[in-house]
């Protein structure tokens, strides 16, 4: 199964992105196999900023008049929204304090709080940017959990401008994933009936010399719906790091899932790149450090030489070339799927580490397909 992407206007120069049959980034010339790196955004800032950060600065323009006394509290708030870490933080402080029950306190308390704290926020020293607790996923310090308003999709530390524009101009701009996935597995009974033929209607003939259908709103169609195997692809765009990455790291990257009719976005998967002179981390060690990190479940499957998946349970279908297919087929066993990818040129060392919220995915086609068939 071939993965590709189309990109039409973004002048980033031609890499690709391997996750099974389900996900791939950029087109690939036949023949080509350049190397992966993160695509060039606009360099606004060279600092990480910081929860503590956003409250000296709300507490800054309180001094300078900037902000009344009274919306402190408001703007505090909102530094806890931005940061997932900081609001984990306070949760576990508001546990300490609830189950003290009077008794008094001291910072070793609330050692605790604070290692959860520096496990979720972005370290620019660490080889793996992730943190798996009680079903939710930060990557970088950011969540990849939950839906998110296009209008709030500020994230701190990473620049939006290539999601906000892609989701604008779908198919256009927008990249477009591969899932592997049949259309069908999207919906049931005749609801799946109805959804197919408004995907069908909709898909027209293809060009000549494609094989696809581009639908604005919801993604790249291979096939006849009705009948054949069909492939689906859903567009999406990322926000991309902007900070300091540190020395084993040249860049960061989450993709964002748009729903144009709702104005939201959603989280997909976050993915890390590792410069390709660093000596600090090896493959086998970063496969046992991401193993860890997603809990005891999470098991290491070899696809090939340079391809590492890591998940809770065994891929029950594959495709010709070995990738996960299906994988929004009922029941749905996946939540998270991680992928190592090495140097092709020295397998010890890694190229690439992925974290992909695939219930996330498979709840953006369940909503699409509902939309498409009412």
């Amino acid at each position: 199964m071939v993965n590709a992407i189309k990109r039409s206007t973004y002048s980033a120069p031609i890499g690709y992105l391997f996750l099974a049959s389900f996900l791939a980034l950029q087109a690939i010339p036949v023949g080509a196999q350049p190397a992966l790196a993160p695509i060039p955004v606009k360099d606004q800032q060279k600092s990480n900023q910081s929860y503590q950060d956003c409250v000296k600065s709300a507490a800054a323009a309180v001094k300078s008049g900037k902000l009344k006394t009274q919306e402190l509290s408001a703007a505090v708030a909102k530094c806890g929204d931005k940061f997932p870490a900081a609001a984990l933080f306070n949760d576990c402080k508001r546990n300490v304090l609830k189950n003290a029950k009077g008794k008094d306190l001291s910072a070793l308390d609330f050692s605790e709080c604070k290692r959860l704290q520096a496990a979720v926020e972005f370290n620019p020293q660490a080889a793996v940017p992730v943190f798996v607790a009680q079903g939710s996923a930060f990557f970088a310090g950011l969540g990849l959990n939950r839906d998110l308003p296009m209008n709030e999709l500020k994230p701190p530390n990473f620049t939006c401008e290539r999601f906000l524009a892609a989701a604008q101009d779908i198919p256009n701009k927008a990249q477009h994933i591969l899932f592997g996935n049949n259309a069908r597995v999207f919906a049931a009974g005749p609801d799946q009936a109805k959804f197919l033929q408004a995907l069908k209607a909709k898909a027209g003939k293809p060009s000549k010399g494609q094989k696809f259908n581009d639908i604005v709103g919801f993604g790249r169609v291979f096939g006849d719906p009705l009948t054949d195997p069909s492939m689906v692809y859903f567009p999406s765009a990322s926000c991309d790091f902007r900070g300091v990455t540190g020395q084993i790291l040249s860049g960061l990257s989450v993709y964002y899932l748009p729903d144009n009719e709702a104005k939201m976005a959603t989280p997909y998967f976050g993915i890390a790149y590792y410069k390709q002179n660093q000596k600090t981390v090896k493959t086998p060690e970063l496969v046992a450090e991401l193993s860890a990190k997603l809990g005891p479940e999470f098991k290491a499957y070899s696809k090939d030489t340079t391809t590492i998946f890591i998940s809770a349970v065994p891929f029950q279908e594959v495709d010709r070339e070995r990738d996960p297919r299906n994988i929004c087929k009922v029941p749905r066993q996946h939540q998270f799927v991680a992928v190592i990818r090495t140097l092709a040129t020295n397998t010890n060392a890694p190229e690439y580490l992925l974290l992909a919220n695939v219930r996330n995915m498979c709840d953006y086609g369940d909503r699409l397909a509902r939309k498409m068939g009412r």
